[in-house]
């Protein structure tokens, strides 16, 4: 129950995050493009999420594959917008305060383009 709530916060959330990260806030609602858009701006990697995803499709065992992605999620997103690891941890215990809160009221987007 605790990882439904936790991924629903942050389908909630993915358009204030889009939208602090300089792109229109409307593209956080298309449903494949919204994840696109968010994982780019938290800069993580094609390989990384290469290999969650054949662990989420190939293990027998995927809500450990899913437990780990929320865990480090938090992280993740607290340190993408300016928050450190108190905010982390904040946001693995209480993702329905936490979540909304940094995409909607708090928090800058700490990665600039290059041009």
């Amino acid at each position: 129950m605790y990882l439904v709530v936790c991924l629903i916060c942050i389908v909630i959330s993915i358009p204030g995050y889009i939208a602090k990260s300089g792109i229109k806030w409307w593209k956080g609602i298309i449903p494949i493009v919204n994840i696109y858009y968010f994982l780019k701006g938290l800069r993580i990697s094609p390989w990384l999420l290469m290999v969650l995803a054949l662990g989420l499709i190939l293990l027998p065992d995927r809500l450990f594959i899913l437990t780990i992605i929320c865990v480090f999620a938090s992280f993740i997103i607290a340190d993408t917008y300016g928050h450190g690891k108190k905010t982390g941890f904040l946001g693995l215990i209480l993702p329905f305060i936490i979540y909304p809160w940094l995409a909607y009221l708090s928090g800058n987007y700490i990665y600039k383009e290059e041009s």
